[in-house]
């Protein structure tokens, strides 16, 4: 099974649309809730990890910790905003173990970028790709996910987060526990990162 760069669908389909059903105690069974949101937690997680067996076993590790909480989970979120959290952090709380702290990079993630907002726009709109033309060159996806695979885990998630998995601001700095101002910095600083690595390449793919 491998991720796709293509945004995920905006909502699963199921209990989590009925806030009704919800509030009248008809909570799904788990079985149901993963069934509807397995496949776009292991892509989120194969994402950032970049290795499919790794994905794996943390998906399988998002759901058992999710079981055991479920009794407690108020659907105060949505579900699939619920199960992102947790796959975030068990994500990352793997990465911290296995790697070192960089400390050669002296500025916080989430500084406030000042620039000129139509700077800002320019390179965002730069390096963003058209979703259609990623699902139609492999060649393409390969080297969009291998870079995007390359940043710094703080900066591969936001990435991740919301050019591949279509998250909206507010459920980003929901997952990821950050005010969404933070979210935009850290956005903007991967974002031109990444741009300056796919540029050259870029040009190189029809």
């Amino acid at each position: 099974m491998n991720g796709s760069t293509g945004a995920s669908a905006r909502q699963p389909a199921g209990y989590d649309d009925d806030p009704m059903r919800i509030a009248g105690g008809q909570r799904p069974p788990f079985a149901d809730v993963i069934a509807e949101n397995y496949e776009r937690i292991y892509n989120v997680i194969y994402r950032l990890v970049n290795d499919d067996e790794e994905a794996a076993d943390l998906t399988q590790d998002t759901f058992v910790a999710a079981y055991r909480a479920y009794e407690r989970f108020r659907y105060e979120a949505s579900a699939y905003t619920w199960l992102y959290r947790i796959a975030v952090n068990l994500t990352k709380n793997r990465f911290e173990r296995q790697q070192r702290v960089d400390s050669r990079e002296a500025y916080s993630l989430d500084a406030p970028v000042q620039l000129d907002t139509d700077e800002v726009t320019r390179q965002v709109e730069d390096w963003t790709l058209a979703p259609e033309r990623v699902a139609e060159n492999d060649q393409l996806r390969a080297v969009v996910l291998r870079e995007v695979a390359a940043l710094k885990y703080d900066y591969r998630e936001v990435v991740v987060l919301r050019d591949l998995e279509g998250l909206r601001y507010k459920e980003i700095a929901d997952v990821l526990g950050c005010s969404v101002e933070a979210i935009k910095s850290r956005l903007f600083r991967a974002r031109s990162v990444l741009r300056e690595r796919l540029e050259d390449l870029l040009e190189e793919i029809p």
